[in-house]
């Protein structure tokens, strides 16, 4: 994907429960902030990055993330044509049992939430429609919002462990062992296999797999890439392999996917 100046984008200061905002963008970051409220967000056309404390989050088009209140994160996109929809909620955890999710999750593509979304944005200027449609919303949720996706890693802190990371992300194309990141860095394997689990609560594999999904997310916005072209670039030989990765990670089809952007 294009790599050019990417801007800063300043969120909104003043949110009421149940605002929903719905912007076009091309490549922008926001700095590091927090809202009052929880958030449901959700990219159309493109994927958008999430980053926190709690790790870094790809959000594939048309699937919904949960952002929990207070929780301290910013959102990039490396993409020229971005569509994102949020809606900022007021959740009691006692009342709405969403706290299962945890701070921040990542779920499927859900027509229904979509078109709750576009029926808010088209009454809820009505107030007393507002209320009884966001309490229902909110009702609604835990049901519609199931099991989170796997989508997520926490970076690792330790120097050995960054320089692991950014090998990864350099030979991403490439068949990468335990071997080679082990004489990378000069670690014994089982060494480096402890310590990277204990640092990102994920093994090495499953690292490496989600940065080769993360990475299929951007190539598949380019239409004119062949499905075989991107196995291959993101290190795989096998393009049912990858289909199966793809689905088991995302949740749908790379085809299914691709068809969403447009």
């Amino acid at each position: 994907m294009p790599k050019a100046y990417i801007s800063t984008l300043d969120c909104a200061k003043v949110i009421e429960d149940g605002d929903i905002e719905i912007r076009y963008f091309g490549q922008f970051n926001t700095e590091i902030h927090h809202h009052e409220k929880a958030q449901l967000i959700s990219p159309e056309m493109s994927a958008v990055y999430l980053y926190s404390e709690k790790g870094s989050f790809c959000i594939p088009a048309r699937h919904y993330a949960y952002v929990d209140a207070h929780v301290k994160h910013k959102l990039i996109s490396r993409s020229p044509n971005l569509k994102l929809k949020t809606i900022f909620l007021d959740l009691n955890k006692e009342k709405y049992p969403t706290a299962h999710w945890g701070n921040i999750a990542i779920f499927s593509p859900s027509n229904l939430l979509d078109h709750l979304l576009a029926f808010g944005v088209q009454h809820w200027s009505d107030k007393e429609l507002k209320e009884v449609g966001l309490a229902s919303l909110k009702k609604m949720l835990a049901h519609i919002l199931i099991s989170p996706l796997k989508l997520h890693a926490q970076p690792p802190k330790s120097e050995s462990l960054l320089k692991v990371v950014e090998y990864i992300t350099q030979s991403i194309s490439e068949q990468i062992t335990i071997a080679s990141l082990s004489q990378h860095v000069n670690i014994p394997e089982r060494t480096l296999s402890r310590q990277f689990k204990k640092e990102t609560d994920i093994t090495i594999f499953q690292f490496i797999k989600l940065s080769r999904m993360q990475l299929a997310l951007e190539l598949l916005e380019d239409q004119s890439l062949h499905i075989s072209e991107i196995v291959y670039k993101i290190g795989y030989d096998s393009i049912p392999t990858f289909s199966n990765l793809f689905k088991e990670l995302i949740g749908i089809s790379p085809q299914r996917y691709r068809q969403g952007l447009l």
